[in-house]
């Protein structure tokens, strides 16, 4: 047992630094969505600053993880626990990558068709309500949420399709500056599936600690 003890106080930093990680993405997240509502140069600053300190805290992360798995000897469990964590890191950074790598395109949002802004906020707080439920999912290791995520990921491809049919409709119609930014809001929509596909990610890892095999 005082063998074990090093080890389990390891995993419980790990998994509540990985969730701490998590919440800063989620505050990324919610960023984004205001900046959709009224684009903001401070909200813009505030993104980026916490973005810094995700990339930061997780090669911080990274390291933790590859000396709790060389110094300690981690059960077949543990083993799961540690390597799904990485893989949880990894995509926790790579979403605030694809956050900030849009952000620019956002300060003209305002001047495109309601109904499509509606739509797009849309899609990001679900993405936002995704991200939520995947670190809940992490946190507790209750598999009967599962089903829930499920129902957002549907409603994302839905929302997904139907954004691009009604942007590339109004791409056709409109010309000059309006056009343009309708144009440049597909790779937003295309950043945040790929945001939604990273969270996908996360929930297979905890069930892949819990369970032992993949999804």
């Amino acid at each position: 047992m005082t063998t074990r003890t090093p080890l389990r106080r390891d995993l419980a930093d790990l998994k509540q630094k990985v969730y701490i990680l998590g919440e800063k993405c989620i505050e990324i997240s919610d960023l984004y969505n205001s900046l959709l509502e009224s684009y903001s140069n401070k909200l813009e600053e505030r993104l980026i600053n916490i973005t810094n300190e995700v990339k930061k805290e997780s090669k911080e992360l990274n390291d933790q993880c590859f000396l709790v798995l060389t110094l300690q000897q981690p059960l077949i469990r543990d083993l799961r626990f540690v390597i799904g964590s990485l893989q949880i890191v990894l995509s926790l950074e790579k979403s605030t990558e694809y956050y900030l790598s849009t952000i620019s395109l956002l300060s003209g949002v305002h001047i495109i068709k309601a109904e499509i802004k509606d739509h797009l906020k849309k899609m990001a707080s679900v993405v936002t309500e995704l991200l939520k439920a995947s670190l809940t999912l992490y946190l507790s290791f209750n598999l009967d949420s599962v089903k829930e995520t499920t129902k957002l990921f549907s409603e994302i491809n839905y929302l997904h399709d139907l954004l691009y049919k009604q942007i590339l409709k109004e791409v056709a119609c409109e010309s000059g500056e309006k056009a343009q930014i309708e144009a440049q809001l597909l790779s937003t929509i295309r950043s945040l599936e790929k945001i939604s596909d990273l969270i996908a990610n996360i929930t297979e890892q905890v069930y892949y600690i819990i369970v032992g095999k993949n999804q």
